[in-house]
């Protein structure tokens, strides 16, 4: 009886564990521009257009305490952003040329 019962709380915790997989949100930074639709590039790496998520991964590949980022659209001024957070939103308003 007691085996079944421990068994029994074993799957619960992994149920449990399981559940709440799906809310994980991968860590590392999101650019967000106002327009949307910017090109972010992080040193010599283009990472995508915004809105666009940095991975810890490719924070951590930089090595570096600062990162510039440079942000560029057509018919707006070019931004270059000095990233120090490792997590969260950054929001770039874009001024027109």
């Amino acid at each position: 009886m007691w085996k079944a019962a421990g068994w029994a709380a074993a799957a619960l915790v992994i149920a449990l564990l399981l559940a709440g997989c799906g809310d994980v949100i991968p860590r590392g930074v999101e650019v967000v521009t106002d327009p949307p639709g910017a090109t972010v590039q992080l040193g010599s790496e283009k990472i995508g257009v915004s809105p666009v998520r940095i991975s810890l991964g490719q924070l951590k590949d930089h090595g570096l305490d600062t990162l510039t980022l440079v942000i560029a659209k057509e018919g707006y001024e070019t931004r270059r952003v000095v990233l120090e957070q490792r997590d969260g939103v950054l929001r770039v308003p874009l001024k027109k040329k």
